[in-house]
């Protein structure tokens, strides 16, 4: 049996493939410190979004203590351009500081309201709507098109022309119609790899000329590592039976 973390594009594939197999899964979005272990999973799988993936540090060291196998699903480092548009960080509460510095400076420059296009997702989004530069400036979301997720925008505050409830990763060419279609000065972005999307994101934009705030992968010590799905599949395949996972 397998506890599979996180409700990410990349962990719904993996319940979809591991369940086609017969593996027993039991699939949980969050995991608290005080939520018992199930007797003897042979694995546990963190395919959590990046944002969230900190909140499973507490059971990692569990499965540590239990001799238990604790695998992150991290997509690798997507190549970035080297231009003076992106202003990389390493953590969100970075993000939200150079955000602010970047709206005023474009504010001073353009003499208007300064629209963010955020990319990041629902996650986080309430930090970013009770920040102190969130009243003076205009907010665009893009969330997968899911109805909890458009709700938890309106209870941030999001007007309904604000949030664009679409299905990704998209093309280049696509990135560019909506982020002028809103009028982004600034995309709000996370390196999310290939698979996210996040290299046609930033081509867009700089195509475009805006600004982009992007939050990197801070280097952690994670343990094991795959990069993809198919990789983890194939670590599967070389350390377990399928009887040993049922």
């Amino acid at each position: 049996m397998i506890i599979l973390l996180g409700e990410s594009a990349a962990a719904r594939e993996l319940n979809t493939q591991l369940t086609a197999r017969k593996i027993d899964v039991i699939q949980r979005q969050y995991w608290s410190e005080e939520t018992p272990l199930p007797s003897h999973p042979a694995l546990v799988i963190d395919a959590s979004h990046p944002s969230v993936s900190s909140k499973f540090t507490a059971l990692r060291r569990r499965c540590e203590e239990l001799n238990i196998p604790f695998i992150r699903l991290e997509r690798p480092e997507t190549k970035v351009p080297s231009s003076p548009l992106i202003f990389p960080v390493y953590h969100w509460e970075e993000a939200l500081v150079l955000l602010e510095q970047r709206i005023n400076t474009l504010r001073k420059l353009k003499d208007r309201t300064i629209t963010v296009f955020i990319t990041t997702g629902s996650h986080q989004l309430q930090s970013i709507t009770s920040s102190s530069f969130a009243q003076s400036v205009r907010l665009v979301a893009r969330i997968l098109p899911e109805g909890h997720l458009v709700q938890k925008c309106r209870e941030a505050g999001l007007h309904p022309r604000d949030i664009v409830a679409m299905q990704g990763p998209f093309s280049k060419e696509i990135n560019k119609a909506l982020f002028k279609f809103y009028g982004a000065d600034i995309v709000l972005t996370r390196d999310s790899g290939l698979a996210g999307g996040t290299d046609t994101k930033i081509s867009a934009a700089l195509e475009l000329g805006l600004d982009i705030v992007l939050v990197r992968k801070a280097k952690t010590n994670n343990g094991l590592t795959v990069n993809s799905p198919q990789e983890l599949l194939n670590w599967l395949d070389q350390k377990f039976s399928n009887h040993a996972l049922t």
